[in-house]
């Protein structure tokens, strides 16, 4: 059996010099983590397919929730484009816009008065701010509809039809959000044709 001891300096030095000492790793995980912290919003300036990402998920997301509250509320729900007034105010007289623009962004209305359309006694749910800068989004619904409605029991009535996020600078990266007749929504990232 072998001891360190002072009497074998060649054990001694071989023991003390391999490995990181607990407070290196720990300074190097923090270098790490501040560039990788630096450099994020740098790479989205860089690459406009992250932003684009963002944005499609986000808009999934909100179509969920709005199906959700269809079926949690027990009313009709309405997904519209935002009347241009909304980014100022909630407190509106059409909370969302008559020409079926989404350039001021995307609302969710639950239907409180029953009335089948988006009006004063509604709701305002849910709000997603648009990003015109980065991105532009529209919307082609079956049935020609400018928003989408979601019945009490979280269906469409056959509204499927597509969100179409275009990125500004180039007209060439798109992304689709898709709902397809069982109001389930995917990402389509597979666009041949640009906006």
């Amino acid at each position: 059996m072998l001891a360190l001891s002072s009497r074998n300096p060649h054990l001694l030095a071989h023991a003390t010099k391999t490995g990181f000492t607990l407070i290196e790793a720990l300074i190097t995980t923090s270098l790490l983590a501040l560039f990788t912290a630096l450099m994020i919003p740098s790479l989205q300036r860089v690459d406009p397919t992250l932003n684009l990402e963002q944005r499609a998920n986000a808009l999934r997301s909100l179509i969920k929730q709005a199906r959700t509250l269809a079926i949690a509320h027990d009313k009709r729900v309405f997904l519209c484009g935002a009347a241009p007034d909304v980014e100022t105010s909630m407190d509106i007289d059409m909370p969302c816009d008559l020409a079926g623009s989404w350039q001021h962004g995307v609302l969710v209305v639950i239907d409180q008065d029953g009335d089948q359309e988006p009006s004063t006694g509604d709701a305002l749910t849910l709000y997603q701010p648009a990003d015109n800068r980065e991105s532009v989004l529209s919307w082609r619904g079956f049935r020609g509809k400018n928003r989408v409605d979601f019945l009490p029991n979280g269906m469409t009535h056959w509204q499927n039809g597509r969100f179409t996020l275009c990125v500004v600078d180039d007209e060439t990266l798109r992304r689709d959000v898709i709902i397809n007749a069982s109001v389930r929504s995917y990402i389509s990232r597979n666009n041949t044709k640009g906006c």
